[in-house]
């Protein structure tokens, strides 16, 4: 197993601030976790089980949102604040990054319809490398801007504005995604964010369907 997504699977809750970033952070935990259950997968001939679709394709789609996200609702909100060229940089570096990763999970689709088998290791290790990278870029680079122009309030609009346009429907996939072999000290801080009654939801029925339909084993 190659280790390039490695150093991302254990985040620490969030960093030192005023503004939780403990739902991006898991995010971008889940994001590494999966990265090496695909590595795992592709390197043993496995990609093309319906486990390991299932986890793909949760992925990605997790992924595209997740990009679609920050693309749409807080890079602009940082656009707007009175920021330095070099922090200016910093968002165009986001973007940009997320436009080179979009192609490399087409080469994994493409690589998983052939079959081809030394392909798809090449791509996923890529895509690896690239979306571990990234995360680090914006972790380190981006989210204190974020602390430090919008502060609280600002990332609760923008958080806000995400829940709205995604639904009951998505949390019902995106928590037990997310919280899938989270730290108990996330698990408890990520449902803490929710109301009683969706917590009993997640731990009744959305956990155990996720648990049924898109598997842990790798």
């Amino acid at each position: 197993m190659t280790n390039s997504a490695a150093a991302g699977t254990h985040r620490t809750p969030q960093p030192a601030g005023t503004v939780d970033f403990t739902t991006m952070l898991a995010g971008h935990a889940a994001f590494a976790r999966d990265l090496q259950r695909l590595q795992r997968a592709a390197e043993r001939g496995e990609s093309r089980t319906a486990g390991a679709r299932a986890r793909w394709d949760m992925f990605t789609k997790q992924l595209h949102t997740h990009h679609q996200a920050e693309d749409a609702a807080l890079w602009p909100a940082l656009r707007d604040k009175a920021l330095a060229p070099d922090e200016v940089a910093v968002i165009d570096r986001m973007e940009t990054e997320h436009a080179q990763i979009d192609p490399q999970t087409e080469r994994i689709d493409d690589a998983l319809a052939l079959g081809d088998q030394a392909g798809l290791v090449a791509s996923v290790h890529t895509l690896a490398t690239s979306l571990t990278a990234h995360m680090q870029h914006e972790e380190n680079e981006a989210l204190p801007l974020v602390e430090t122009y919008l502060g609280p309030a600002g990332w609760a609009t923008f958080v806000a504005t995400i829940r709205k346009e995604q639904g009951l429907r998505s949390a019902a996939e995106f928590l037990p995604w997310l919280l899938d072999g989270a730290p108990q000290e996330v698990e408890t801080k990520v449902l803490k964010l929710l109301p009683p009654p969706a917590r009993f939801i997640y731990r009744r029925r959305w956990a155990p369907r996720y648990q049924r339909t898109a598997g842990t084993n790798a």
